[in-house]
């Protein structure tokens, strides 16, 4: 006996056998164009190393007339002292404070004047800084972050300074926040030996007992040539190297010669 709910049911099976005639070869053709789209959208880029150390990637995108500057140094906070953590991540704000060329509080003046954007974060591997600037501005770009590496200022008016910025951070975003301490119990439970055990922003206690010479031998230590990648992304001519080539030579090869615990990049993997 055939009843209504029978119908439904061969009604149905057919609408789905259809839908999957149709979607399969759909599904197959998005797979291959992604992939197509995937291989079509690659970043060309070129890359070599200067004499001190210091790796070079750039990438040519004229599209619009910008250009992003950044260096990512191969620090974070799993190479700091267990006794001293939070040291990368105090960093990535201790090194807007100016340096022997640059005026407190002028760095962001500086970019502002010149319609750039610019920030920094800090992560267990790594600490990133980046301009996005005007193109006709990209020597800028990369002074201001050659400063970072040859003059930055550890001094003690910017150290205390820093010190209270951080301890308001971790206030708000970490001690004032329902779970907010969920990252760093897991963290601890997760990693028994692993430097990934404590979190980026560290501790405070280890912050405030921490001594001026400590920031310096961190600075010297890890914030040298060797130790960073420099990027330039945007409105460059890479076939015409003479202008972009002689700023980064000018600006970057004067850099201090990398710190003796340093020797290969493979020291810090």
């Amino acid at each position: 006996m055939i009843t209504k709910h029978t119908y439904y049911l061969v009604g149905t099976n057919q609408i789905f056998m259809h839908m999957k005639k149709i979607l399969f070869p759909l599904g197959v053709f998005l797979v291959v164009f992604s992939a197509v789209q995937a291989t079509n959208n690659q970043i060309k880029f070129t890359e070599f190393d200067l004499d001190n150390g210091l790796h070079v990637i750039l990438h040519q995108d004229n599209s619009t007339p910008i250009v992003a500057v950044s260096i990512m140094y191969h620090v974070g906070s799993k190479n700091e002292n267990p006794e001293r953590t939070g040291f990368a991540h105090f960093f990535e704000h201790l090194l807007f404070e100016g340096s022997e060329n640059i005026p407190r509080g002028q760095f962001d003046k500086l970019l502002t004047a010149a319609g750039a954007v610019n920030n920094a974060f800090t992560t267990p591997d790594k600490t990133y800084y980046y301009e996005i600037l005007p193109s006709n501005q990209l020597e800028l770009g990369l002074y201001l972050e050659s400063e970072r590496l040859l003059h930055a200022k550890i001094e003690p008016v910017g150290v205390e300074t820093q010190r209270e910025v951080v301890k308001e951070e971790k206030r708000q975003r970490i001690d004032n926040q329902p779970y907010g301490s969920f990252q760093e119990e897991m963290y601890k439970r997760a990693f028994n030996i692993h430097p990934y055990r404590w979190t980026t922003i560290g501790s405070l206690e280890h912050l405030n007992q921490a001594s001026l010479e400590e920031f310096v031998d961190f600075y010297k230590t890890y914030y040298v040539p060797q130790n960073a990648t420099l990027s330039i992304a945007g409105d460059i001519d890479i076939e015409k190297p003479n202008n972009w080539f002689i700023l980064i030579l000018l600006i970057f090869q004067k850099v201090r010669i990398p710190s003796p615990g340093l020797r290969s990049r493979s020291h810090l993997s």
